[in-house]
This record gives C-alpha cells, structure tokens and sequence, in this order.
C-alpha cells in the first residue's frame, strides 16, 4: 500500500492554512485604497479631477486632497506660471488706409484649469501649442480692430514744441476686454499685451520715410527762420539801446567838460587878478612845457628872462 503525497502549498490545502494570505491581501489593500486617493496640489499648477474623461471638479489652491481611487477618478495637472507668447508681425490698416506692421507680445496664464481642458484639452505641447494660437488669432484681430480706428497720422506725429511726440498705440480698453474675451472662451488669463514692434512694409517704407525726412525739414527750416528774425530783432534793439547810451555818453561828458572849462576859466581869472605877472609865468612855463620834449634843445642868451620865452619886449 502506498502512501499520498502531501499536498503542495499553492494547489489548495487546509482554509485554516490560507486563511492568513487572504487576510493579509486584504488588508494591504484597504491600506493601499486611502494612499492612492490622496494628492498633493503645488502652488504653481492647478488640478482637475475627472471621472471617465469627464471633469469634475478643479483645484486651485495648494495642499492635500482626497479623490476617488483609479479608475473612478483621474487628475490632470496644468501649470498655472505666466508665459510669454511672441507673436508673429502682422500686417493691419489704419483709418486712411495706410499699412502698418506690429509684432505684438502677450503675458498669460491658465486661468479656469476645467475650462481649458474643455475647450483645449489636456496640457502638453499639442494642447498648450493650440492656446497660444487661439491666443494670437485673438491678440491679432484686436489689434487690427484699433488700429483701423485712428489715421496713421495720428499714431506716427510728429509734435510743434519738441519733435516726436508719444502715442498710445493700444488703448487701455483693449486689454480689459481681451481678458475677458479669453477667460469666458479658452479659461486664460491675458497679464499684459504690448508691441515689441511697429513698422512699416518694404514697398512702403522707403516713401513714408522721405515724407517724413521732408515734413521734418520743413520744420526745422521754420524753425531757423523765426530764430533768424528774432536774432535780427534782438540785435537791432541791441544797436539802439547802444546808440542811446553812446549818445547820453556823450552828452554827458560834454556837460562835464563845459562845467571843468568854465570852473577852470574862473580859476585863472582869479589867479590873474591876484598876480598877473605870476599868472603870465605860469602860462608861458605850461606853453614851454607843450611845445618842447626831451629831444628839443633850447639856445637862450645868458641874459634873457623867463619871461622872454613867451614873445619880444617884455622886460
């Protein structure tokens, strides 16, 4: 008689010997189930959370939360940092029909996560790359809109006092309204919209480049002529005001030399009354002193007075 072979471990055995293993399955996945619904949310991106490819909710804010475990809930993650999309020149039309050529830029961010993912899909280089045409389309056709509703004369003008004056391409309205137009259609947010450039087409720059060389000229030209005539005004009123000190220079100054003849004619006439023959030495000495230098030599007899000097037959 033969004996049975034991019966092996995995073919089945006693339940009091498999009891354990499921008791243990079990109760790793009741651990397990809690470890998989949680989740963490970064400050820099936002959730949402689907059921069967259908959103359900989204998350904003950072911290912990808790989900249904695969497969009845998935999350897809967005990047909530800002970005900067250049966008490619385009060329628009002012009120009278003139090109322009602007290449704007734009500043945004995922603002409403369950709304992009509706109308976009999910984040990734396709989904992101479909945004930012969207984006640009829009940017592009607003732009056109504001531009058409001024003269190129007066986004490019030139001012009277100091040359170039500085124009607001874009009015602020335009921002405004294309965040709102953005939020309520794609779920973005538009931070900031400028031009990085505004140009004019090559067919037309060379001509509205010589207008405008041509229209400066002829302001500076303007310019130079009324600095001409008031130079010449200021110069002339210069000469007169000149003339008219000259002219009281000189009257004043024959005034005091009338005054200093007269006072010295009565100063002489004193001195002769006091002593004439003093007084006619004194002359003949100062007419000595005028006629003669230092390289006149004077021949005089030894017996001629002084006051022979001034003429004959005086004693």
């Amino acid at each position: 008689m033969s004996a049975s072979p034991p019966p092996s471990p995995g073919a089945g055995g006693p339940p009091a010997a498999r009891a354990p293993w499921g008791l243990l399955g079990l109760l790793a996945l009741l651990l397990a189930a809690p470890a998989a619904a949680l989740f963490t949310v970064d400050a820099t991106e936002a959730v949402v959370v689907t059921s069967f490819g259908e959103p359900v909710r989204s998350i904003t804010a950072p911290g912990l939360n808790l989900r249904a475990p695969w497969p009845l809930h998935q999350i897809v993650r967005f990047d909530r940092r800002a970005r900067v999309l250049p966008v490619a020149p385009a060329e628009t039309l002012t009120r009278d029909k003139k090109n322009l050529v602007v290449e704007p830029f734009v500043v945004w961010r995922i603002h409403d996560p369950q709304r992009f993912l509706e109308t976009v899909g999910a984040p990734g280089s396709a989904g992101t790359q479909a945004a930012e045409t969207q984006i640009a389309d829009l940017v592009v056709s607003r732009i056109a809109a504001s531009l058409g509703q001024r003269d190129f004369g007066e986004l490019m003008r030139v001012a009277e006092g100091d040359g170039l004056e500085s124009a607001e391409l874009l009015p602020p309205a335009l921002l405004s309204d294309l965040r709102e137009l953005t939020k309520k259609r794609l779920g973005v947010d538009v931070l900031e919209l400028r031009l990085r450039h505004v140009g004019l087409p090559l067919q037309n720059e060379q001509s509205i480049y010589e207008r405008m060389r041509a229209e400066r000229s002829r302001i500076a030209n303007q310019y130079r002529s009324e600095g001409e005539e008031r130079a010449a005004s200021i110069r002339a009123e210069a000469d007169r005001r000149a003339a008219e000190l000259l002219a009281q220079a000189d009257k004043d100054a024959a005034d005091i030399r009338a005054a200093a003849e007269q006072e010295a004619a009565a100063l002489y006439a004193a001195a002769f009354a006091r002593d004439p023959q003093l007084y006619l030495t004194l002359r003949e000495l100062e007419a000595a002193e005028a006629i003669l230098d230092d390289d006149t030599v004077l021949v005089v007899p030894t017996e001629t007075v002084l006051t022979g000097l001034v003429g004959p037959g005086r004693p």
